[in-house]
């Protein structure tokens, strides 16, 4: 089977979200890991659709998904944590000795150490699972401190600078440009406070991905005139590697960037 990368670039790339992903890039790498079936995606070429879904069903049986196989290593680990010391260190509800309460991107999620299920008692795509207890398993995390930094400021950033720069900020840039206030009523849809900030932004937004995880949104709409290009800033907290490692942090902007973008936010 292709690469994600590979898949991708056969992809529309317009982030329509009738494939049920976000983002075109996200929908590609659960289809190289087995999450989703190419045919999901209805805007390719037929001759595309076929090639691809040949060499999915030509793909030999294996013991779970990439991501599911790393979200049960990630078990055993998770069962081990004192709950109510995690969510003291994390801002989550305490319940019991087995079960806490999160909000992650601005949807409440209920935790144990067998599973994670949203409002609706349904569990989420792996990944998101993994994200989760990836930001629960995090050692003695500390609180916010109020101190924004970019992305490649966070230690051990730099291989992955240009997966942020273009698969989150730009995704985000293009999306709106021309649209500052459709950029407004989406962060506000997806739980933003209007943020004070300096600078010359067009728009400033504050949101907690989870509730000790912060990040600042500033956009800079287009300016056709002078020839400069709509351009997004996702600043983190300065503790944010305390909270999440760089794969993680990078995979959730990715899923913030999506949704923001998705059509269904509109």
């Amino acid at each position: 089977m292709r690469t994600a990368v590979e898949i991708y670039k056969l992809l529309p790339r317009t982030n329509c979200g009738a494939c049920g992903t976000p983002t075109c890039f996200g929908f590609a790498a659960k289809v190289a890991a087995g999450l989703a079936s190419i045919t999901a995606c209805t805007s390719l070429s037929e001759a595309v659709r076929t090639e691809l879904a040949a060499e999915e069903a030509g793909r030999k049986e294996r013991p779970g998904t990439v991501y599911e196989q790393a979200l049960d290593s990630l078990r055993p680990k998770v069962a081990a944590l004192d709950f109510r010391r995690v969510a003291a260190q994390s801002g989550a509800t305490y319940v019991s000795e087995d079960t806490i309460e999160i909000e992650f991107l601005g949807e409440p999620f209920v935790v144990t150490k067998e599973r994670i299920a949203d409002r609706y008692g349904k569990e989420p795509l792996p990944f998101i699972s993994i994200l989760i207890y990836n930001h629960l398993s995090r050692p003695d995390p500390p609180p916010p401190s109020g101190e924004w930094v970019t992305f490649s400021s966070v230690p051990a950033s730099h291989a992955k600078d240009k997966a942020w720069a273009g698969h989150v900020e730009k995704v985000i840039a293009d999306h709106f440009s021309g649209n500052t206030s459709g950029l407004r009523a989406a962060c506000e849809r997806l739980g933003g406070v209007p943020a004070e900030s300096k600078g010359a932004h067009d728009a400033a937004y504050e949101f907690r991905f989870f509730p000790h995880y912060p990040a600042l949104l500033l956009f800079y709409d287009a300016v056709p005139e002078e020839d400069f290009p709509a351009q997004c800033k996702l600043l983190l907290d300065k503790t944010v590697d305390k909270h999440l490692d760089i794969e993680s942090i990078v995979v959730l902007g990715e899923e913030f960037a999506g949704r923001m973008t998705s059509e269904k936010n509109h």
